[in-house]
C-alpha cells in the first residue's frame, strides 16, 4: 500500500485483518450520523500499527476537523499510548514532531501550532493536550476517569480510543453524544466515526465492545468489529515470537492474547463478584508506594509457596495488592519459605523500598511444626513464619509476624469476599485493587477458582500435575487470608524472638 502522507512514496504492508478494518471504514460504514469501528487484538497482533494508520487516514480525509482521543487519563495517553503511535508514524511514514526552532516537522504536540498552519472549524481554547497537523486536523486527548462530565459540552468530528476494555459504559454515552460537529461539511466515512482499539478482556469489563459485533450483523453500514490475534500477524513477527510467548505466558494469557479466546469467569466461580477491569482499575504508580509499610500474606506449600503484597492508606477504604511472588523449588540449603523471603527482599531492594517495616501474615499452618520446620537449641521450633521473618529482620527490617490463628469456614470466607468485591456492602466498606501487570497470577487464580456445592473452594487444581500452580488456588488463598486479617483482627496474633510488635 502506498503512503499518501507526502510526495515521497512509502511502501508498507498490512495483514489481512488490518486491511479489512481500514477497508471496512472506507467502503462499508456509509450510514449518516455516528458510526463505530472496533478492533480487539492481543500481543504482537499489529493493533497499535493499525490504530496509528487509522488516525492518519482520518487526518487525510477530514482537513480542519477537530475530535478527541478518549482515555482514562491524559497522563496514561502521553506515557503509555502515544509513544507507540509516535513510533509507527516515524518508522513507517517518516513523520516527526514539529520543531519550532528549525521550522521542520509534520505534526505539533501539546501547544498551539505555527501561525501558517490551517486551523480547525472549531478551534480549541487550550492546545495543551492537542495533536495538530498542517491541514487543520486536530485531536485533543480527553481523560474521563477524574471527571467524565467535563466533556459533555464538546462538539467533535471524530473520536479514537485505545485500551477500550478499561472504558466504562457510562462514559461511552457521554463520548458518543459529542460526535455532532460540522454536519454536512465532510463527505467521508471517517466523519462522526468512533474508532476503538483494545487488548482482549480477561473479565466482564469492556463487554460493550463485543456488543458492536452483534450490531454489525444487522447494521453493517454503521458498525464494524473484528478481532486480530498474534497468529494473524505472524508474517511480520520474528520466527520464534509465538513459541517464546508460549514459554513465558500463563496458559490463560496465551489462550487469550495469542489465540483470541474470550473469557469472563468460570460459570461456578468462588469469587462471583470479581470483575477484572474494575478490580485492576488503578495506574501502577497508584498501587505501590515505596515509602509505606508492606503487608505480606503468605501461603506455605511444599511445592509452591507464594505471597501477595498489600498496602493500605488508613484514611481510605482502598487496599492495594501491589505485586505477587512465588517459588516452585527451594534454593540450595534453603526451605521454600526462606527462598521466597529472599526473593521478596531482593524485589523490594530492586524497587528501592524505603519504609523498612513489613507485616507478615497468612495461613496458620505456617506456624505449625512440619517437615520444613527446624528445632532450635532452646527446644523451640523455627516455623515457616519464623524463617520468613528472620530473612528480613537479619537485614535490618522492622518485622511484625501475625499469622491467622484460626481459618474461618470457607462458606464464611465466600460471603466475606463477595461483600468486599461487590463494593456495595455497608458492613464491609472495603475496596480491593490488584496490579494488572504485577498481580496477573493472583487475578488468574481468583478467576479460575471453582466453587463446590456447599460454598467451599474447590482446591483440586493444587493437586493436578497438568495445572500451572500459579493458576491454581494458592494465590487466591492469600487474598482470603488478607480479607480475614483486615476484617477479623482478633484472629491474628504476634509472636517471635526478633524485633516485632504485638498487635
Amino acid at each position: 500500500m502506498s503512503n499518501w502522507i507526502d510526495d515521497d512514496t512509502v511502501e508498507f504492508e498490512l495483514n489481512d485483518k488490518q486491511a479489512d478494518f481500514i477497508e471496512g471504514v472506507f467502503y462499508n460504514l456509509t450510514a449518516k450520523g455516528v458510526k463505530t469501528a472496533g478492533i480487539v487484538g492481543g500481543i504482537g497482533s499489529g493493533k497499535s500499527f493499525v490504530m496509528g494508520f487509522a488516525i492518519l487516514c482520518s487526518k487525510e480525509d477530514l482537513p480542519m476537523a477537530k475530535g478527541q482521543f478518549a482515555c482514562n487519563t491524559v497522563k496514561q495517553f502521553k506515557r503509555s499510548i502515544f509513544p507507540g503511535v509516535k513510533s509507527v508514524w516515524r518508522e513507517h511514514f517518516n513523520l516527526i514532531p514539529y520543531n519550532f526552532a528549525t521550522g521542520e516537522g509534520d505534526y505539533c504536540l501539546w501547544k498551539e501550532p505555527p501561525p501558517d498552519w490551517d486551523r480547525p472549524w472549531q478551534e480549541p481554547d487550550d492546545w495543551e493536550n492537542c495533536i495538530s497537523f498542517p491541514n487543520g486536523w486536530v485531536m485533543e486527548v480527553c481523560g474521563y476517569k477524574l471527571n467524565a462530565d467535563l466533556h459533555r459540552g464538546r462538539n467533535d468530528d471524530f473520536a479514537f480510543m485505545d485500551e477500550a476494555l478499561l472504558f466504562k459504559r457510562e462514559w461511552l454515552k457521554i463520548l458518543e453524544g459529542r460526535l455532532r460537529a460540522n454536519v454536512g461539511k465532510f463527505e467521508s466515512n471517517w466523519h462522526h466515526l468512533f474508532a476503538f482499539f483494545s487488548s482482549p478482556s480477561y473479565g466482564s469489563g469492556g463487554d460493550w465492545m463485543y456488543e458492536i459485533e452483534k450490531l454489525m450483523a444487522s447494521e453493517s453500514d454503521r458498525y464494524y468489529f473484528t478481532t486480530i490475534t498474534t497468529r494473524d500477524n505472524v508474517l511480520f513477527l520474528p520466527p520464534n515470537f509465538i513459541e517464546n510467548l508460549k514459554k513465558k505466558l500463563l496458559k490463560i494469557e496465551y489462550e487469550v492474547e495469542v489465540n483470541g479466546k474470550r473469557i469472563s469467569r468460570l460459570p461456578n466461580c468462588y469469587y462471583p463478584a470479581f470483575d477484572y477491569e474494575r478490580h485492576t482499575d488503578l495506574d501502577e504508580e497508584e498501587l505501590y508506594d515505596p515509602n509505606q509499610e508492606l503487608v505480606t500474606v503468605v501461603d506455605f506449600n511444599a511445592h509452591f509457596t507464594s505471597c501477595t503484597n498489600w498496602q493500605h492508606n488508613p484514611n481510605t477504604h482502598l487496599h492495594r495488592m501491589a505485586f505477587d511472588q512465588f517459588v516452585k523449588e527451594p534454593d540450595n540449603d534453603k526451605t521454600m519459605a526462606q527462598t521466597l523471603a529472599i526473593q521478596l527482599r531482593k524485589e523490594l531492594e530492586r524497587r528501592k523500598h524505603r519504609k523498612r517495616r513489613i507485616i507478615i501474615t497468612g495461613d496458620r499452618n505456617g506456624n505449625n511444626k512440619s517437615a520444613g520446620s527446624v528445632k532450635k537449641a532452646d527446644g523451640s521450633w523455627e516455623t515457616f513464619f519464623s524463617q520468613f521473618g528472620e530473612e528480613f529482620s537479619d537485614h535490618g527490617w522492622d518485622v511484625v509476624v501475625v499469622p491467622i490463628n484460626y481459618n474461618p469456614p470457607k462458606d464464611e470466607v465466600y460471603t466475606l469476599m463477595k461483600d468486599i468485591l461487590s463494593e456495595d456492602s455497608d458492613v464491609v466498606p472495603t475496596v480491593f485493587r490488584f496490579s494488572k501487570t504485577y498481580g496477573r497470577s493472583t487475578t488468574t487464580s481468583i478467576q479460575m477458582a471453582p466453587i463446590t456445592g456447599d460454598y467451599n473452594k474447590d482446591k483440586g487444581s493444587e493437586k493436578k500435575a497438568t495445572t500451572n500452580q500459579e493458576n491454581a488456588t494458592h494465590l487466591s488463598d492469600t487474598v482470603d487470608y488478607y480479607a480475614v486479617y483486615i476484617s477479623k483482627p482478633h484472629l491474628a496474633y504476634a509472636y517471635g524472638s526478633f524485633d516485632m510488635e504485638f498487635m
